[in-house]
């Protein structure tokens, strides 16, 4: 059941990766569009333009990376290339058994080669050779085509299942190619590249998000929180002028937080490695936003300090990594973990918080007991049912502090 709205504490908050902390989402539908330009072999605009936005995008974004890629089959599938997705899936897995490292992932591409028929890949002396010793990016990709043209005539996915797999592998291969540029510091150039420039990032932090962070885990000072009420009021969506009590809030915030802390979890539907990178970026962010901070110097040194490994911000760390893909959000598993890794007794569950921009995850969340879910619906979900969560707010992070309070009887 739900508990009391307003509450006299937070005990911890459980927050979802992709459009709530993050703005991952633009980088996951690149990659789907990637994945049906690649099986369909339409590579170009004229012959395809890209992702229906009323007729795709509410299917492809809050759920798991299975269904996003089960609905775009079975709505493309007409389109289907047999050699093209031969092609483009056998160089998924050349790319990720060469490149990668998660071993969830490597475990997978291979379980999915054997599945389809291709296992012989496996066994491919060439294919051995670079495990051991990968290539350089040029000779990778020259590997890539040589065994897709030597293996592609035995690919024979034997049911919609497999063939499914198969085609999330196209995903993760552009999305997991796309991650390892960023980590490589061109993560810039791709935004521009693939997001038309503006300044804009494929992995960045949701507005809010480091206020957020610095706020809940005690760090600021009445002095400084006041500072940043103006930042935070700038950026919410829906009423950007100045308000007399924002400073005020954010103190009487500060105070609750400095005596105490909240603990926090990541919970996303994600795998670790794409979490890892994605969260290491996002906290790169933030310190480069906090040096802009109008707090007093030794105070963003402090903040920047604070965020340098974004691995002591958090307190759990759930992701897909830790469940079966068909135990992900809407079920309960990955926020029940996120409980048990903050060590959150049962009895303080009514007062932890779970905020979340999608229906499967907030119906996880109160399956998994969290008293108070709030919904932050983005540009991608507005269109999901939210009906289960305690309160949905389209201002995102700055409404909920500014506006709400995290809700808390201050």
């Amino acid at each position: 059941p739900p508990a009391p709205l307003t509450v006299p504490a937070i005990a911890a908050f459980a927050v979802d990766m992709d459009g709530t902390s993050t703005t991952t989402e633009p980088l996951a539908l690149h990659a789907l569009e990637y994945m049906v330009r690649r099986i369909t072999g339409r590579m170009e605009r004229a012959a395809w333009p890209g992702l229906d936005a009323p007729r795709d995008i509410p299917f492809v974004i809050g759920t798991s990376n299975f269904r996003h890629t089960e609905f775009l089959l079975q709505r493309y599938h007409d389109a289907l290339n047999s050699a093209a997705f031969s092609t483009s899936v056998i160089e998924a897995w050349v790319w990720t058994l060469v490149t990668m490292n998660d071993r969830q992932r490597l475990a997978e591409v291979r379980r999915n080669a054997v599945n389809c028929g291709v296992a012989a890949l496996l066994d491919d002396e060439e294919l051995r050779t670079a495990c051991a010793a990968p290539p350089a990016p040029g000779a990778c990709a020259v590997l890539m085509a040589r065994l897709a043209q030597r293996h592609a005539g035995a690919f024979r996915p034997p049911h919609a299942g497999t063939e499914v797999a198969a085609a999330l592998d196209v995903y993760y291969h552009r999305y997991h190619e796309l991650l390892h540029e960023i980590e490589q510091g061109r993560g810039a150039a791709l935004a521009d590249e693939l997001l038309g420039g503006g300044g804009k990032h494929l992995i960045a932090p949701m507005p809010g998000y480091g206020v957020f962070l610095c706020l809940i885990k005690g760090w600021l000072s009445d002095e400084a929180a006041a500072a940043l009420a103006p930042l935070l009021r700038a950026v919410h969506p829906h009423d950007t002028a100045a308000r007399d009590g924002d400073q005020a809030v954010l103190q009487r915030l500060a105070r609750q937080f400095r005596g105490q802390p909240a603990k926090l979890a990541l919970v996303t539907a994600s795998i670790a490695y794409e979490a890892h990178v994605s969260m290491q970026e996002v906290m790169r962010v933030v310190r480069e936003e906090i040096a802009a901070w109008p707090v007093a110097p030794a105070v963003r040194d402090a903040l920047r300090e604070n965020l340098r490994d974004y691995r002591a911000v958090f307190d759990g760390f759930a992701t897909a990594s830790d469940a079966w893909e068909a135990r992900l959000k809407p079920h309960r598993d990955l926020y029940s973990l996120s409980l048990y890794q903050m060590s959150i007794p049962a009895a303080c569950y009514q007062h932890c918080m779970a905020i979340e921009d999608t229906e499967p995850g907030i119906v996880s969340a109160r399956a998994a007991g969290f008293g108070i879910s709030i919904a932050l619906p983005n540009h991608d979900t507005t269109r999901q049912n939210y009906t289960k969560a305690s309160r949905v707010l389209h201002g995102g992070l700055p409404e909920l502090l500014l506006d709400h309070t995290l809700f808390l009887n201050l």
